[in-house]
């Protein structure tokens, strides 16, 4: 009978560590169960501020870009502007020298400054397309700067050809312009 009871007891024993076994299995599957929940929890949010951040950043670039394009466009209007002015002095036979002179440093200088200021900043700030398509345009505009140039270094001048082949130059040099304005709104939008 005392083995019957030792073993009785063993029985219990074993029962109540089972028990017990069974009851820190649970605390740990608990804990464990918590602790993914939690760490879940946590690459959800750290993944969410990601996606937020990148978001941000996207759209500051995009900002910096419409303010870049923003800038070249009114630019080139205002270089177009004081070069058809320079143009216009060149070809009036009334317009002494130092007035044609005046007309190019005080206006078209500062508006070539300004636009080859706003050419920089898109091909800085610009994406790979913007800076393909503004790289096109370069051609016109030297052959625009190249012409007045020419004009005011030449010892005459043929002002009904110089006027048609400048306007001519100066057309391409817009459509250049507005090619890359066409092909940068997308991006900026």
């Amino acid at each position: 009978m005392q083995q019957e009871r030792e073993q009785g007891d063993r029985s219990s024993r074993g029962a109540g560590q089972s028990v017990r076994q069974g009851t820190a299995l649970a605390a740990l599957g608990g804990a464990l169960i918590g602790a993914l929940t939690g760490l879940a929890g946590s690459l959800l949010v750290y993944v969410q501020a990601e996606e937020t951040q990148k978001t941000a950043s996207n759209g500051r670039q995009a900002d910096i870009r419409r303010a870049a394009y923003v800038g070249l466009g009114t630019s080139f209007q205002s270089f177009k502007t004081e070069i058809t002015g320079v143009r216009n002095f060149i070809i009036n036979p009334t317009v002494t020298k130092e007035q044609r002179e005046d007309q190019y440093n005080k206006m078209y200088v500062p508006a070539y400054d300004r636009l080859m200021q706003a050419d920089v900043t898109v091909r800085l700030v610009g994406t790979a397309v913007g800076k393909d398509v503004l790289a096109q345009s370069v051609p016109q505009r030297e052959k625009v700067k190249d012409m007045i140039a020419a004009a005011f270094t030449a010892a005459e001048l043929d002002t009904v050809k110089f006027a048609k082949e400048f306007d001519d130059a100066l057309l391409e040099y817009e459509q250049a312009i507005n090619a890359v304005i066409d092909k940068v709104d997308a991006e900026v939008l």
